[in-house]
């Protein structure tokens, strides 16, 4: 049995047909629209019809990728961009409770970010959140800087940076737009807290030397040693001396960021001449306790050896501010904190990387 006749191939050219016009004896050519699926004739010239059908199939293969991807950005944004300001708010502040529930942040940050957003729910809770745009988060923060709330309208366009960044994730803004309030100019608070001088430092010492109890003025020098924040220096326990490697490092868990820090206690601050390692043994007393700053005797509900409050410490370094009767203009005196900033300047003059003793993540916040 002979086999059947192969068909020619005339062409390669995509969406191009050509077969043979029996009325003519010769070929008749024909284009596919692939919108339609409906056929065109070209005609008889092959070589004509080939390039004409290679025109078309970038033209129309365009105009098909653009009506696509039309088509997903309109399916992605318009109806999950309808979420009204309120309505997402709402979720928003859903998304803190499971992160605190699994302990990725504080009460206290939670209490915080409502706060913060309370403003703008009251003024735009009905609008759409694609409408919450630069120009209204910008009017809001203004009116905090007008009235010199600049900490607060910081805090509104950190937490609404946060707000769009979930909301991107979530599909209901679009990921090809930029974020609005991140492309807002960031407030920068003046700071009406007088800087901390090692003068002034060394002069609070010797005051608290002689009208302190021993775990105030202790916890200063320590503070200004290790650079670290309120909390984390009335937490420090002797424990936290771990050798790694054989090299004596102090922990320290950091509470604001959960960063984990191994400072050596051969760390020396060479402006006072004092190491870590020479604070840590000056913490040490007759009195049994596993904190560096303990109460060294009871003391109505404390008990000798316990944990000093961080309120304690605060209000003593604040009474010892206090007694030396400096004239600080129209700045507040130095709290707390300031040693922090001091140690940082300090350490900096002396070469060493304060961005890691600090335990701050983007060099510019060591900067600030």
């Amino acid at each position: 049995m002979a086999a059947r006749p192969r068909r020619r191939t005339y062409t390669n050219v995509p969406n191009l047909y050509v077969k043979q016009d029996r009325r003519y004896s010769g070929i008749s050519c024909q284009y596919k629209d692939q919108r339609t699926g409906k056929f065109k004739g070209l005609g008889p010239d092959l070589q004509r019809a080939e390039k004409i059908a290679r025109q078309l199939n970038v033209l129309i293969g365009q105009q098909m990728l653009d009506d696509e991807m039309k088509a997903l950005l309109a399916q992605g944004g318009d109806n999950k961009k309808s979420i009204r300001v309120g309505t997402w708010l709402e979720e928003y502040m859903n998304i803190q409770h499971e992160k605190l529930q699994a302990g990725e942040i504080k009460k206290g940050t939670l209490d915080g970010k409502r706060w913060a957003l309370s403003p703008v729910l009251k003024k735009y809770k009905n609008i759409k959140l694609s409408d919450l745009n630069t120009v209204l988060i910008n009017k809001i923060l203004q009116s905090y800087i007008k009235e010199n709330k600049t900490t607060m309208a910081q805090r509104i366009r950190t937490c609404l940076i946060d707000v769009f960044a979930e909301a991107i994730a979530a599909g209901h803004f679009p990921a090809d737009k930029p974020n609005p309030a991140a492309v807002t100019k960031s407030p920068r608070p003046k700071v009406r807290r007088s800087r901390l001088t090692l003068e002034t430092f060394n002069a609070i010492m010797e005051w608290g030397k002689c009208n302190q109890p021993a775990y105030l003025w202790r916890a200063y020098l320590f503070a200004l040693v290790t650079g670290q924040r309120l909390n984390d220096v009335g937490k420090a326990q002797f424990k936290d001396v771990k050798v790694v490697n054989g090299v004596k490092y102090l922990e320290v868990v950091q509470g604001k960021t959960k960063t984990k820090l191994l400072i050596p206690v051969d760390l020396r601050l060479n402006a006072i001449d004092v190491s870590l390692k020479e604070v840590i043994a000056e913490c040490r007393d007759k009195v049994v306790s596993a904190y560096l700053f303990h109460h060294p005797k009871t003391i109505g509900k404390a008990a000798a050896g316990s944990k000093v409050r961080t309120k304690s410490l605060t209000l003593g370094f604040t009474e010892a501010v206090r007694a030396l009767k400096k004239d600080w203009g129209e700045s507040d005196p130095p709290s707390f904190h300031e040693l922090r900033s001091l140690s940082e300047r300090l350490y900096r003059q002396q070469g060493v990387n304060t961005q890691e003793l600090l335990g701050h993540k983007h060099q510019t916040t060591t900067d600030t």
